[in-house]
């Protein structure tokens, strides 16, 4: 049965687990941003499986705007998978609801625990922990494949309903309006030697160069590609970032996330 295989990332941990995956499944692998950019979304494979980062306890705006322009969502088997660093909140709960929205049917959502990697709040994990979240991560990916593979319904991993009804009430709707304004806190300190990565890595993008400078323009996901992949690490956001380690998946490196869009 033909398999799709939809990621969005931006320091590379969603793309690991999507690789791997697609590699179980023998799916076909590809970049969510990449597929918008086609306008409607058309496959024909029977099983579509959407792995994505959790964002303010919910999911990045990019991934509802994937699914309202996916045709057909009701005749597929669709499976998601939700990398978090912190708790992953109710972005499978908020997932399946989209899904719904369009007609279509989550068969299965998982969560998946990985470094964390937003810098503004703190700095890279250690390699050691890193190491572990890694190790912990192969082994569910290895359950997660053979559900897909089977057509096994039903699983939906989501904290418990009282932690649902504070994030998805009182945190993710309230902070999801503003996320695409909240590039409003990136600088750019004395480093930048002006090599204008920060544009060409930006998924969505969000960023335009003004003698060679970079500037926002308030389309932002919050994946933090531009600040953790800088190769003079002078992007900041807020006030704390200039003393904080950047993260990237070990296994993913620059070319990586800037050839992801021709794929």
């Amino acid at each position: 049965m033909k398999s799709d295989v939809y990621y969005f990332t931006g320091t590379g941990n969603s793309l690991a687990v999507a690789k791997d995956i697609a590699k179980k499944i023998e799916g076909d692998l590809i970049f969510i941003p990449y597929a918008l950019g086609n306008g409607i979304i058309k496959t024909d494979a029977k099983v579509v499986v959407i792995i994505f980062p959790v964002y303010m306890w919910g999911i990045p705006l990019i991934i509802e705007r994937f699914i309202k322009n996916f045709e057909d969502l009701n005749d597929k088997y669709v499976y998601a998978i939700a990398t978090h660093g912190g708790m992953p909140g109710v972005a499978i709960n908020i997932l399946e609801k989209v899904i719904e929205s369009c007609k279509g049917k989550l068969s299965a959502g998982f969560t998946i625990n990985m470094p964390g990697n937003y810098v503004p709040k703190y700095g890279a994990f250690p390699e050691e922990k890193q190491k572990k979240l890694f190790d912990k991560c192969g082994e569910k990916v290895k359950v997660i494949a053979e559900y897909i593979k089977t057509n096994k319904q039903g699983k939906k991993e989501n904290n418990n309903i009282l932690v649902n009804l504070l994030f998805s009430n009182l945190i993710y709707n309230h902070s999801a309006k503003n996320i695409a304004k909240m590039d409003k806190n990136f600088w750019v300190d004395e480093k930048c030697n002006k090599c204008g990565i920060c544009q060409k890595i930006c998924p969505v993008c969000n960023i335009d160069m003004n003698s060679g400078n970079p500037i926002w323009n308030n389309k932002c996901e919050q994946c933090l590609a531009c600040l953790q992949w800088c190769p003079q690490e002078a992007i900041q956001y807020g006030k704390k970032t200039p003393t904080r380690k950047r993260y990237h998946h070990p296994n993913a490196n620059i070319s990586d996330i800037l050839n992801q869009a021709k794929k």
